[in-house]
């Protein structure tokens, strides 16, 4: 686990002719405690542990088909809780938080059961299938005054509110074009693989096309609407490659590609009317390059740590916890309705929703 409760200070220097925005970080003091349980203990579980600040307890962990499994990896962990099965888990009073790690198609049930449970919830992306299964969701956590919050990293990275910062105190002017997209390899005669099966809502989309939808969204200054879309199928009827152009009431653009075919440099590139960000690794970012429209000028802006981006996910949600205030939930929701309209255009459900 990571000590990562740090307030954030920055500063310019000049080196080889860039300017250098940078991040000195200082520990503050550390906020409430929660009691975490995971549910779902796989791989995307494993690197949130390990990230896992140490501000916040693991407390308890199930699987829903092997206690064994539940119990080597609370051991791997040193969580001192294990369980039978979820329901045993979610009728545990300590448990504070319920950390869905589970499949997609998991998801909605997982995160009803749960907040039905009294539990607040944090759940891996996506967070449901779709718009009308998320509504669900959110009138439950509601009713219950429970918070419902998408681990979605992008929503988290310190980069992301230094770079809203910089955005106003530079007077960039209008946001005008967004280009972002994002390509995997998978071996499509491994016909079992999870993002290619319709069963577990594989595809490009809902694995891959989701950050750079919540990338777009992250700057955008109203909600994202769907123009278009194309869509190329596997073998399997998932999305294989797809495009899309995305609009909004401010007349912002944005293009973006997402397949499975190749590795692809995630790369995305902001535009304003004065200069423009270009951004590598924008799902887990500590660095992006702003490019002055007249001058040429670069300035380096840097903040946070790659590799404890989960952690901040996770100190984000307590706060939420703790304060009542959700901020990331509209993002989730705008997100969800341009993935839901893509594949409405598509004539795509999926066998279970």
């Amino acid at each position: 686990m990571n000590n990562i409760g740090y307030q954030t200070h920055y500063y310019f220097q000049i080196y080889g002719g860039m300017i250098f925005l940078k991040a000195n970080t200082k520990e503050i003091m550390k906020m409430k405690s929660y009691n975490w349980a995971i549910v779902g203990p796989g791989r995307i579980a494993e690197d949130f542990c390990s990230e896992f600040p140490s501000e916040q307890t693991l407390y308890g962990v199930a699987s829903s088909h092997d206690p064994n499994k539940a119990k080597q990896f609370a051991k791997k962990f040193n969580i001192k809780h294990t369980y039978q099965d979820y329901e045993d888990l979610l009728n545990d009073p300590q448990v504070d938080i319920v950390y869905v790690a589970t499949t997609n198609n998991f998801h909605f049930d997982n995160i009803k059961h749960a907040l039905t449970a009294g539990k607040h919830v944090f759940s891996e992306k996506p967070v449901t299938l779709n718009t009308s299964q998320l509504q669900e969701l959110i009138t439950i956590s509601k009713e219950k005054h429970l918070i419902l919050m998408e681990a979605q990293t992008i929503y988290h990275m310190p980069l992301y509110d230094k770079l809203t910062e910089f955005i106003r105190d530079q007077q960039l002017g209008q946001l005008k074009s967004i280009q972002v997209s994002f390509g995997m390899h998978i071996d499509k005669t491994q016909t079992k693989d999870r993002l290619l099966n319709p069963n577990l809502a594989g595809g490009a989309l809902l694995d891959m096309g989701i950050y750079a939808i919540s990338f777009a969204r992250r700057f955008m200054t109203a909600a994202p609407k769907l123009v278009a879309t194309q869509m190329v199928p596997t073998s399997t009827g998932v999305d294989d490659v797809s495009t899309y152009l995305l609009t909004n009431d401010n007349n912002e653009l944005c293009t973006m590609n997402f397949n499975m075919l190749a590795d692809m440099p995630t790369i995305g590139y902001v535009i304003y009317e004065n200069g423009y960000f270009i951004i590598e690794n924008y799902l887990r970012p500590e660095n992006a390059v702003f490019i002055n429209a007249d001058t040429g000028g670069k300035q380096l802006i840097i903040a946070g740590k790659t590799d404890i981006a989960m952690g901040y996910e996770a100190l984000d949600m307590a706060k939420a916890v703790e304060t009542g205030d959700n901020d990331t939930l509209d993002w989730t929701v705008q997100t969800m309705n341009v993935m839901t309209q893509a594949r409405k255009d598509w004539d795509f459900k999926y066998p279970n929703e």
